[in-house]
């Protein structure tokens, strides 16, 4: 029902600029009203219907079609103009209430997707980005102290070659769920895209990341199964590096970079391992699979 009014009102804006439109509008009203109205009561409908038209019509010449557009002033427009006619006003401004809510529900959830990755649940790049520097700022406040983990799945190329993206997917998800079962509720990790994992450790000094990597790599080569692994198990390649001073994007950057190269490190040295990265080391290389 509150989208048959939401679709009236957007069709009104569009066509505001013809002679015709306020017609169309009170036509359209009338149409649904005739629908709500109980049998006994659709003898008021056409005096509601002559104040819709009269409605429509004025904010034609004189912008009251504003209602439908800014949530603030919509209620009030609306109640006035349907006072005396047996409490149409309260369920018009009820329906018009409940759409905009709708679609401020609608707008919520699409922006909740732009920041989520919707295999895993996690945050995705754009995600990471919007909530790992607010949580840098406040550890520096608390501690000063954090570390980056960056890390891809080993040999991942094989599942999907050999046992289709389906499989993968699972795979993904399983690594997303060990993910989430290690780190705290305080941490802010992300799936980057493809195999490739990223999580923010605040209040964490580079020792304790270290550890912490130790449990992520051990949790996932317990619980995900890799149909073509040379053991069936999935390993990840991870690297760790601390998070200098500075401001918070560049700092997060010179750090993603620093663990890519120890990540590259790890893989080159045999996989399902940990490297911390070295200080003034080398720029990162894309890792090998």
């Amino acid at each position: 029902m509150e989208l048959v009014w939401d679709e009236v009102a957007y069709l009104y804006v569009v066509l505001r600029t013809l002679l015709v439109a306020g017609w169309l509008v009170a036509m359209a009203g009338f149409a649904r009203l005739a629908t709500m109205q109980p049998p006994g009561q659709r003898g008021t409908l056409a005096a509601a219907t002559a104040l819709l038209m009269l409605a429509a019509l004025l904010s034609a010449h004189e912008g009251y079609y504003t209602f439908i557009s800014n949530r603030h002033r919509p209620i009030h427009a609306w109640a006035w103009l349907w006072t005396g006619f047996d409490g149409l006003a309260p369920v018009f401004c009820m329906l018009l209430l409940r759409t905009l809510r709708q679609r401020d529900a609608a707008l919520a959830r699409l922006a909740a997707l732009a920041v989520t990755d919707t295999l895993t649940g996690l945050p995705n790049r754009r995600g990471f980005q919007e909530r790992a520097a607010p949580a840098l700022l406040a550890a520096r406040r608390r501690s000063g102290a954090a570390a980056l983990l960056t890390f891809d799945l080993d040999r991942f190329k094989a599942i999907n070659d050999g046992f289709g993206h389906a499989a993968g997917d699972v795979v993904l998800r399983g690594v997303a769920t060990a993910l989430a079962s290690t780190l705290r509720a305080g941490d802010v990790s992300a799936r980057f895209g493809g195999e490739e994992f990223v999580a923010l450790l605040p209040d964490t000094s580079l020792a304790a990341a270290q550890e912490v990597a130790e449990r992520l790599r051990t949790a996932i080569r317990a619980s995900v199964p890799h149909p073509a692994g040379p053991d069936g198990v999935v390993t990840v390649s991870i690297g760790v590096a601390p998070v200098g001073e500075g401001e918070p994007e560049p700092a997060l950057l010179a750090a993603l970079a620093a663990a890519d190269a120890a990540l590259y490190r790890a893989k080159q040295a045999g996989r399902d391992r940990v490297e911390v990265a070295e200080p003034d080391g080398p720029a990162a290389m894309r890792p090998a699979a």
